[in-house]
């Protein structure tokens, strides 16, 4: 939002997962803290988070969607940049595309050793002689 120009956030959404592998105790301390400090930045910016979704994961995710209401006018489109404008990144680039390649490859290879294990089980007509 604040790429495009806007300066005033109408809402938040919190996308949160909670790690699964830690004990209950650190998992309900540490995602409460995350929460917080979601919120606290929120509150910076002059908004609230207002709703989201909670899952739980291998690994602790906090992420959010903001939303607000503008006219056409007050925000600046992608697609008037030009030659000696700034683009200023929000966020690394690739890093999703990284997580994502690393969880194909983990049911790839999950799916080739059930391949593997079922290729080296008897066929059932084999079975009956």
């Amino acid at each position: 939002m604040y790429a495009l120009g806007i300066e005033n956030i109408d809402t938040v959404l919190m996308t949160l997962a909670a790690s699964r592998q830690m004990d209950p105790t650190s998992r309900f301390t540490v995602t409460k803290q995350m929460m917080k400090g979601f919120a606290d930045c929120c509150r910076l910016a002059h908004t609230r988070v207002t709703g989201g979704q909670t899952v739980l994961n291998p690994w602790p995710i906090i992420g959010g969607v903001a939303q607000s209401t503008c006219k056409a006018p007050d925000f600046i489109e992608p697609n008037q940049s030009k030659p000696g404008d700034v683009l200023v990144l929000t966020k690394p680039l690739g890093t999703q595309v990284a997580v994502n390649y690393r969880q194909w490859q983990t049911k790839r290879m999950l799916t080739l050793k059930l391949q593997s294990k079922l290729s080296a089980l008897p066929k059932a007509g084999v079975l009956l002689d």
